[in-house]
């Protein structure tokens, strides 16, 4: 069974922010590395979302999704990302991570 994982547009946008963000508060020197990066925690979601454990949402997130998954991207910085799920397929509908107001909720419950 095929798995589609597919993004809100306000997660696109987000992505697409975050790449301006990453380059220009100087965490990659390059906007291509930036790009890579962001590149590389999408295929992450897609190709792992049905493998990873899914935690269900506290109620702060409950307005964004049901369910939850987590990855660690480095040793400093761990990705979330909120999502609906039917069968074999997946709609992320909010991203954070750990340096967010909303990992403040999260981090006990894993």
């Amino acid at each position: 069974m095929e798995i589609i994982v597919n993004f809100h547009p306000s997660v696109l946008l987000y992505f697409n922010q975050l790449i301006e963000d990453l380059f220009y508060a100087g965490y990659f020197s390059y906007k291509e590395s930036a790009l890579n990066y962001v590149s590389k925690i999408i295929y992450n979601v897609e190709r792992n979302i049905h493998h990873k454990k899914h935690y269900p949402c506290s109620n702060s997130l409950l307005k964004f999704g049901k369910h939850y998954i987590h990855f660690n991207m480095n040793q400093n910085t761990t990705w979330y990302f909120v999502f609906e799920k039917s069968d074999n397929r997946f709609l992320v509908t909010y991203v954070f991570n750990n340096y967010s107001i909303e990992a403040k909720d999260l981090i006990s419950n894993h």
